[in-house]
């Protein structure tokens, strides 16, 4: 059987740095699917840029009822509409899981000295493209609280997207 050909370490990060980073929210959403490409499939998007030795981005891909949950958790209330409040809050999980995930690479070939403040995206009409070379990994997680009705938006998708530089020797 062909394998996913995801790189391991890519991989336990995205799914430690979420799960991890999403301890504050209180959510723990388990992983449900992987894969090496990414699609912005969902209305929203939180991007964070990633520098160093490794330069690349994390990406959160949700729709507005996942954003909505993600932020009622964080900010301990619950919100109808989407307001400046909620964005901050969507944009500090965003920083909140690609922090971890630059502490767990640290020490790796994919390591990275920071982060940058996070982008939020909103509209579904959107493509993200990638250089060649990228190392990408997506993982599903899915937020199983949300009622079975509102199955469509009971998805998150967290995409590592990184590009080592290659040191030449002297």
């Amino acid at each position: 059987m062909p394998s996913l050909q995801l790189d391991p370490i890519l991989l336990e990060a995205v799914i430690r740095g979420t799960t991890e980073g999403l301890s504050m929210t209180g959510l723990q959403p388990p992983p449900v699917g992987a894969s090496r490409f990414y699609t912005a499939s969902r209305p929203i998007s939180v991007i964070v840029g990633m520098v160093g030795k490794t330069n690349g981005t994390c990406s959160i891909s949700m729709s507005e009822r996942a954003l909505l949950h993600v932020a009622d958790a964080l900010l301990s209330e619950q919100r109808t509409s989407v307001d400046h409040e909620v964005i901050d809050a969507i944009g500090e999980v965003g920083n909140m899981i690609a922090g971890r995930v630059k502490d767990l690479l640290t020490g790796t070939h994919f390591e990275m000295e920071n982060i940058s403040v996070p982008s939020v995206i909103i509209g579904a009409s959107y493509a993200l493209h990638f250089a060649r070379g990228m190392h990408v990994v997506s993982v599903d997680f899915e937020l199983a609280d949300l009622p079975v009705c509102d199955a469509k938006d009971r998805f998150i998708t967290v995409t590592l997207s990184l590009l080592r530089r290659v040191s030449v020797a002297a």
